[in-house]
């Protein structure tokens, strides 16, 4: 025990954050502030540590001040805990609870600065009072959610721009075409609908030196994320998530159904009818890779059976992989043969016929418009865009001067609106650099044209190349029928 002639030894804590939202128009020094003086004024001892926790949630349970002060207690180092109100020691009514019990097990008082609560004293409006801060911040929280849940469902969008486009700086929370990274984005979606997959395009991508998502490299990853991101058509799709409640730093995915999609929101960067061909495709295959435990064969939902027409499943045989009659392999020679066929016999076949089909001129243009997703002269078109958008810029720079000029205008107002116009303008010129660059190299939808044809010469066929190429195999007792997407000439 502590001869009574010494003065007790005071803990100031104090505490803010945003969650306060206006209550407190204090700054943590202010709120030490009238702690210390509060201490002086009531003579409640010596003052033996600050503790403060700047801008750290009531609702969490540890906080850096907060666990310090606890550790000091466990020392014997503190008599009197001294704090503004008992929001400040947390707004979860648990936890807040607690720690006045841990307070008391090892005889510290606790006294708050309003008045409204000295530990020494019963108070049997503890327990109310602090479910009361708890209500209070899960109010707020709930107001935060709705007034969040407003702006996206009115096509605001919140947080940094997704890969390909740029906050407006004329529309608040509005997106804008990048064309610096959208030609990667259609560029993407054409590699895919051409058969390569995830990884391929990756790789592709890396290899050639193409700006990435805030410059982290390509991966799979963030090529699928790309291909499934319904931004790119002028949707916006947020309220993916959620906080598990105003108590916890963990978020929840929520589901499909409850996400917040609104559509035409901005401009497309990729045709709707392009991104549904991917989405279908992306559907329709594994890329090789096994899948809720089933694997994606090259012919998987494009191989049929002559006989009664069911589909036909894929079985692994000594001599390779084989498909027979789906129907067969339920119910038996009662309802169908077999069909049984190897793999490589067909994908020869079709390997053949692409092949030929790529060495005809009159076809071959059609054959890179399908297999690069719709037909484009991408580096033009993205010339004659920013040329027009240079001009116009250009226009709008001399209307300025001249506005300046004739005196419409104040120089500071002349100053900041042309400071924006020389960098957007030397943004537009800095693209057109890199696309007389690119227009250097082979152009992309030549380079589709090479790979899938090394790919054909080796006899390699994926699901993605079958699935581009190929409408149906029909499998008959004796001949094989392979309708493709093209007609020979």
């Amino acid at each position: 025990m502590r001869e009574s002639a010494k003065p007790d030894r005071v803990a100031i804590y104090a505490r803010i954050s945003r969650d306060d939202n206006m209550e407190n128009y204090e700054s943590i020094e202010n709120q030490r502030d009238m702690l210390l003086a509060h201490v002086e004024a009531k003579k409640l001892g010596a003052v033996a540590a600050v503790y403060m926790d700047d801008n750290v949630s009531g609702s969490a349970v540890h906080r850096p001040g907060l666990d310090r002060m606890k550790e000091d207690i466990l020392k014997g180092m503190i008599d009197v805990v001294l704090v503004k109100d008992l929001s400040r020691l947390g707004r979860n009514n648990a936890a807040t609870l607690q720690l006045i019990d841990f307070f008391e097990e090892h005889g510290v008082r606790v006294i708050t600065a309003d008045g409204r609560f000295d530990s020494l004293v019963d108070s049997d409006m503890l327990g109310i009072e602090t479910w009361v801060n708890e209500r209070y911040v899960r109010d707020i929280s709930r107001k935060i959610r709705a007034a969040l849940r407003f702006k996206i469902q009115k096509g605001e969008y919140l947080g940094k721009a997704p890969f390909g486009y740029r906050k407006s700086g004329i529309e608040k929370n509005r997106l804008v075409i990048d064309e610096s990274e959208a030609h990667i984005v259609r560029l993407i979606y054409r590699l895919y609908l051409s058969g390569m997959g995830y990884t391929a395009i990756s790789k592709y991508l890396e290899e050639r030196g193409y700006a990435s998502p805030q410059n982290m490299g390509w991966n799979r990853i963030t090529v699928r994320r790309i291909l499934s991101s319904r931004v790119y058509i002028g949707d916006t799709v947020q309220g993916v998530s959620e906080k598990v409640s105003f108590k916890s730093k963990k978020t929840r995915r929520l589901p499909e159904n409850r996400w917040v999609i609104t559509e035409g929101t901005h401009e497309a960067l990729i045709p709707r009818e392009m991104f549904d061909k991917v989405q279908a495709l992306r559907r329709n295959r594994n890329g090789g890779r096994k899948s809720h435990g089933r694997v994606r064969h090259v012919l998987s939902g494009l191989i049929y059976c002559g006989g009664c027409g069911s589909a036909m499943y894929a079985r692994r045989r000594s001599g390779g992989i084989a498909y027979v009659c789906g129907n067969y392999c339920r119910n038996g020679r009662a309802a169908c043969t077999s069909h049984f066929i190897y793999e490589r016999e067909i994908v020869r076949h079709i390997c053949g016929e692409l092949l030929a089909l790529f060495r005809l001129v009159d076809e071959l243009e059609k054959l890179k418009e399908t297999f690069s997703g719709y037909e484009t002269d991408e580096p033009g078109i993205a010339r004659n865009e920013l040329n027009a958008r240079l001009e116009n810029l250009r226009r709008r720079q001399e209307m300025l001067y001249s506005d300046r000029l004739e005196g419409r205008i104040s120089v500071q107002l002349f100053d900041r609106m042309n400071r924006q116009l020389e960098k957007h303008i030397s943004a537009l010129e800095d693209e057109m650099e890199r696309l007389e660059r690119e227009n250097a190299r082979h152009s992309d939808v030549d380079f589709l044209v090479r790979y899938i044809t090394a790919r054909l010469e080796k006899g390699e066929l994926t699901n993605e190349m079958a699935s581009a190429a190929v409408s149906s195999v029909v499998v008959h007792d004796s001949t094989v029928t392979i309708d493709l997407k093209y007609e020979m000439a």
